[in-house]
């Protein structure tokens, strides 16, 4: 049981309770997942964004080998090729450091079931789609993004 009450076992824990929102005490591990980090300046726009133009990150995830802090140490994971999209804006150009930041870190993905996945930072993967299928329009996207970042020790 974790200090907030939540009963979940100690290897699920590694993994799900690191970023609680409830609970201040339990520690944030980073884990060991790596990648790079690029982004480019798409020539479009989002909606609820339509005067700024598109930024897309890609993060580039090689295959490798579960660290200490991964769920199965000593395990092989499959990376991958994983895009975000964010408005090109004041916001969003603070915030592309700390993304870095956190990638360097280790706390962009997360090894599940053998693959990487994204972890507890909420990225935009759709165009459009709406807020329920990680698209926009969502004019809080980037206020929750900076809260995540920041509540992983990301300045």
């Amino acid at each position: 049981m974790t200090t907030c009450e939540l009963t979940i076992c100690p290897t699920c824990a590694s993994y799900l309770h690191v970023a609680c929102r409830t609970c201040e005490a339990e520690e944030r591990k980073a884990r060991g997942i790596k990648g790079t980090m690029t982004y480019a300046t798409l020539p479009m726009s989002l909606p609820g964004h339509i005067k700024h133009p598109v930024v897309k990150i890609t993060y580039s995830i090689p295959d490798g080998i579960q660290g200490e802090s991964d769920v199965f140490p000593g395990q092989p994971f499959k990376g991958g090729t994983f895009e975000a999209f964010l408005p090109d804006c004041e916001p969003t150009r603070k915030l592309l450091p700390r993304l870095q930041e956190a990638l360097s870190r280790g706390h962009t993905f997360a090894v599940i079931g053998g693959r990487v996945q994204w972890d507890s930072i909420p990225h935009k993967t759709s165009l459009q789609e709406g807020k329920a299928a990680s698209g926009y329009p969502d004019s809080t996207y980037l206020s929750r993004m900076s809260e995540v970042l920041t509540s992983l020790g990301i300045p």
